[in-house]
């Protein structure tokens, strides 16, 4: 295994360097807004005030070293939404807070070092589709219900699960503050309908901008006092926040064992779906184990630092192709230019509404929610509909861990029969052309091996069959691998033909090509 880094420096030129520079600025200005608010959202300001500069330190640190050390050419990382809910709770929590998370942010790093040794990498990317689809979608809902605390002006809400929120926010009706909702609702506006507009225009920085300025002209002068970060944290001031080991003995390890799993996990998870995405978008590969590998080192110098959990993000990523970067160095610049704004604009961030910041978040929670296509997924059959179901309304109602785990359960539980039956792929040497047949069943265990018998076989083929006539049932994962391919192998000019199967799973082909 080697950074992606060092093989992507092969060739390199100045116009290369001029591409990742710019690349780099473009998506610290997006970042920036972004983990200001993610990091607000992740820490409750009875536990600290350091909550933005803790959101801050996690796009310098960890962004750095995930582009610098990870497998993927073009992932770019920092805080993201998925750890806003887990993180809230876990801070929240005395027996962890900000100590206990920062160990086990440490701990979650060396999970991940340890699974990408151990190549597990691989078998992550064989995590079941309706279980990733059900628990982004529950972390996306609960996001969401988090946000409209600031961005309605409520007071005295309490609760930490969505449920409770919820409950509380009708009991606090009455606190509902108009001018509060109606900076929100510019914001909300600004960061859905610009990139209608233009992909190209930084819709968070804007709508920081309009917000700030309508805050500032309502309190001056219509009497209005919509909270600001200054109001609500005083001066905020640029620095870093080395761990401090003095009162470790207070801390109970054993309770941080679930949260660095959970934390390792969700990492893991989500880290890969970003470097799939960044993949396809640009026709390439990446090392699954590197990735995971730098993904640990990156959470353990981020814990050290004063940062938070941190994974790769599929909007700072996407950005950065869609600003034609060329190599990881994209991303470390990216990191480099958030530390000279960090430093540079920390005196002006106190006039911010707090209301901006929950409609950036409102709006990330929605993309992340999907539920479009959650809700065509839904139609593919009882057994994924279940698994779909299960993970996202535990998640929503307890936490991401119930969620998973049951998620993993059901999914088992009702591919039993598939697990027994397996998958047979060989290769028909009789054939003119390329044909693989296939026999079995195609599922979320299996999907990566007719996927990366497919991969090789493209190395030398520009034409490949895969005879399905004995194949009897096929999943949601397996289709969505895929797909994943077909993309991948048609961008390159070449084909694949799916022969063979039978009325059932044609249905499920068609409707799957068309969702993705």
């Amino acid at each position: 295994m080697k950074p992606q880094l060092f093989k992507s420096l092969k060739g390199y030129n100045k116009k290369d360097l001029f591409n990742d520079l710019f690349a780099g600025l473009m998506v610290a200005i997006i970042a920036l807004p972004l983990s200001i608010a993610l990091g607000i959202q992740s820490v409750p300001s009875e536990v600290s005030s350091n909550g933005i500069q803790f959101g801050i330190i996690t796009a310098i640190v960890a962004g750095f070293f995930i582009s610098a050390l990870g497998g993927s050419k073009f992932q770019i990382g920092g805080p993201t939404a998925a750890f806003v809910v887990i993180l809230y709770g876990y801070l929240a929590n005395p027996e962890i807070g900000i100590l206990g998370l920062a160990i086990a942010g440490i701990m979650a790093g060396v999970i991940l070092i340890l699974m990408g040794l151990l190549r597990a990498g691989n078998v992550m990317k064989s995590f079941p589709y309706p279980i990733t689809i059900g628990f982004t979608t529950g972390i996306g809902v609960t996001l969401f219900i988090g946000q409209i605390k600031d961005f309605c002006g409520f007071t005295n809400v309490t609760g930490t699960e969505a449920i409770e929120k919820i409950i509380s926010y009708f009991e606090n009706i009455k606190s509902f503050d108009l001018a509060t909702f109606i900076t929100g609702a510019l914001g909300l506006a600004c960061v859905i309908f610009i990139p209608k507009i233009s992909k190209k225009i930084p819709s968070a920085l804007v709508a920081i901008l309009l917000c700030t300025a309508l805050t500032v002209c309502l309190n001056s002068f219509a009497g209005t006092d919509i909270e600001t970060i200054g109001s609500k944290y005083g001066e905020i001031k640029a620095g870093f926040f080395p761990i401090d080991f003095s009162s470790i003995g207070n801390v109970k390890l054993s309770a941080l064992i679930v949260p660095s799993i959970v934390i390792a996990f969700l990492c893991a998870i989500e880290s890969l779906l970003s470097a799939t995405v960044a993949s396809g978008m640009t026709n390439t590969s990446f090392d699954a184990n590197q990735e995971l590998v730098g993904q640990g080192v990156a959470n353990i110098f981020s814990s050290l630092l004063g940062g938070l959990p941190a994974t790769g993000a599929i909007a700072r990523t996407a950005a950065g192709i869609e600003n034609k970067a060329k190599s990881p160095l994209a991303g470390m610049f990216h990191a480099v230019f958030v530390l000279i704004l960090y430093f540079a604009l920390m005196d002006v961030v106190k006039y911010i509404p707090l209301a901006v910041f929950s409609a950036i978040l409102m709006s990330v929670a929605i993309n992340m929610s999907r539920f479009k296509l959650f809700a065509k997924l839904a139609t593919f059959g009882v057994r994924d509909v279940i698994i779909l179901i299960v993970t996202c309304a535990l998640t929503i109602i307890f936490d991401l861990t119930y969620g998973v785990i049951a998620g993993v359960l059901v999914t088992l539980a009702l591919n039993a029969k598939n697990i027994k039956t397996g998958l047979t792929l060989e290769k028909d040497e009789n054939a003119e052309k390329t044909v693989i047949k296939a026999k079995g069943t195609l599922f979320f265990l299996n999907a990566n091996k007719l996927s990366d018998m497919l991969s090789r076989e493209f190395e030398s083929a520009d034409e490949v069959t895969v005879d399905m006539g004995e194949i009897e049932r096929i999943d949601e994962t397996a289709l969505e691998k895929i797909v994943a391919l077909n993309r991948k192998i048609k961008a390159q000019g070449k084909s694949l033909e799916l022969v063979g199967y039978n009325d059932k799973i044609r249905a499920r082909l068609d409707k799957f090509f068309k969702v993705l």
